[in-house]
């Protein structure tokens, strides 16, 4: 277990540093393309990355997570698997090609059928590198993992902002994208030594098939669900609005990819390990939840209360609509970015037949918010979605945690200390934001106000959440490792 508990903390440094690498890469050129682009460019490759991403929820069929939480997988099976997924990514490609032009006639919006032939490429090369990511991950190895996924970032960035500079328009985003894609799967099967035999045993699947089956079948109804808004809004607003759209929920996912999903990646695997545990699970889970709260609480409240400099400050003028999506959006990113774990409860204890069914009455009862906002506008859909989520907001913890005797209240009380500490955060940056002189650049007002925030956020965490602090403090490995032992 020692052994465990050492290599989840180096998973946990390493996808941290993946992550931060890649959230910055992605905010410099997000605010780079955002000067370069017009709004309606972004909307555009949103549009086709519904039908992409759609379409990607099938790509694996959940074996991936089986992979990681069955106890004793076989050769036959990693085998038999790689070749499915590889098959299913040349498949993919040639289907998205020929639906190409109904999705055109579908959103009224003839650019987006080249858009998404082109982007159909990156299933057939992604498809032969999805096994060799889920072996890295089960084998907690996130440091190789880290270090190719920044990698083919940068490299697609240059690419992307490249073709910007060379007018290239939307195409910049879309082959950033294809060589993202193309450097990742290169760079994981040249950091992973399995390689596939010749070996297709459908028996071997039968064994995770439950598992992965209703899986997928949750991350097909979830998808509808997540991207109905966006779906909807294409299909009625237009490419101009859903750009906006996009673009703020782009900012509200800095935070959650930067630190959840980071969480998320390594605590499945080690939750897999404990899933016959309940007691240890659930500490270990209310363990990790304040941890992530700790840090989105403040992000996500930080971009709620500064979302009119973050806008002007970093991405232009042009962008100014945007600001009002944030504000109304950041209470969902604060909620999304600990309900996001719900899911690790329900698959590392084998239940996704529940998760399933779960999913199936939140993303209606989501589908139904969208229609009902969309009668107001992008922010008619943005606040539906804020009061669905809300209305969601119990049972959407209280049904994974019975899996595993806990009580919703024990998490209340696990995340009170940041939830006081980010509102008495928030109260300060609406203050000084009073204070300032309305004439002031919105950089400047940007930088003092994060300067505040941080000072106050961490003054009041050193007060009332010490412990806290330092254990985050030395899981960076810049504190004292006898700090850790000591926690």
């Amino acid at each position: 277990m020692m052994d465990i508990k050492t290599r989840a903390i180096s998973g946990l440094k390493w996808s941290a540093i993946s992550q931060i690498g890649r959230l910055g890469t992605q905010l410099l050129t997000t605010v780079i393309l955002a000067h370069l682009l017009p709004p309606s460019d972004f909307g555009l490759v949103a549009m086709a990355m519904v039908v992409i991403g759609f379409v990607g929820v099938f790509k694996d069929l959940g074996s991936s997570a089986a992979v990681i939480q069955w106890k004793n997988p076989s050769d036959a099976l990693f085998s038999t698997i790689f070749w499915i997924n590889a098959g299913f990514g040349a498949v993919a490609t040639v289907v998205l090609f020929f639906l190409a032009p109904l999705v055109g006639l579908f959103y009224h919006e003839p650019r987006v059928v080249d858009i998404i032939k082109v982007l159909s490429i990156s299933f057939l090369i992604s498809g032969p590198g999805i096994l060799h990511q889920a072996l890295l991950e089960r084998a907690l190895s996130f440091n190789s993992l880290a270090r190719l996924e920044i990698t083919s970032l940068i490299i697609g960035a240059m690419a992307g902002i490249g073709l910007a500079f060379g007018n290239a328009g939307v195409w910049s985003l879309v082959f950033q994208t294809l060589v993202t894609v193309s450097m990742t799967t290169l760079l994981l099967w040249l950091s992973n030594s399995w390689r596939p035999k010749f070996l297709f045993h459908l028996n071997e699947v039968k064994d995770v098939s439950s598992f992965s089956l209703n899986l997928t079948g949750f991350s097909i109804f979830n998808y509808f669900a997540r991207n109905a808004d966006y779906l909807l809004i294409g299909l009625y607003l237009g490419a101009q609005d859903l750009g906006y759209y996009t673009f703020a929920y782009r900012i509200l996912l800095f935070p959650l990819q930067s630190i959840s999903a980071v969480i998320s990646r390594v605590l499945y695997p080690v939750l897999s390990g404990v899933q016959d545990d309940n007691k240890r699970f659930a500490s270990a889970y209310l363990k990790i939840t304040g941890s992530i709260a700790f840090v989105t609480f403040p992000l996500m409240a930080g971009v709620w209360a500064l979302a009119e400099p973050v806008t002007l400050a970093l991405f232009g003028e042009q962008w100014r609509p945007v600001i009002i999506l944030i504000i109304i959006l950041a209470p969902v990113g604060l909620i999304q970015s600990i309900g996001t774990t719900v899911g690790l409860i329900y698959q590392a204890k084998g239940r996704t037949d529940l998760m399933f069914r779960w999913g199936i009455g939140a993303g209606t009862l989501t589908i139904i918010a969208f229609m009902i906002g969309l009668n107001w506008g992008i922010s008619g859909v943005a606040i539906a979605y804020a009061i669905t989520s809300f209305i969601l907001l119990y049972p959407g913890f209280s049904i994974p945690f019975r899996l595993i005797d806990l009580n919703f209240v024990q998490m209340l009380r696990i995340l009170r200390p940041s939830f006081l500490n980010c509102s008495l955060m928030f109260m300060s940056l609406a203050a000084i934001k009073i204070i300032l002189p309305g004439s002031l650049p919105a950089a400047f007002v940007l930088v003092v106000s994060v300067i505040l925030g941080v000072a106050v956020y961490l003054s009041a965490s050193w007060i009332t959440n010490r412990g806290q602090l330092v254990e985050l403090w030395s899981l960076t490995g810049l504190g004292r490792k006898k700090s850790y032992a000591a926690g």
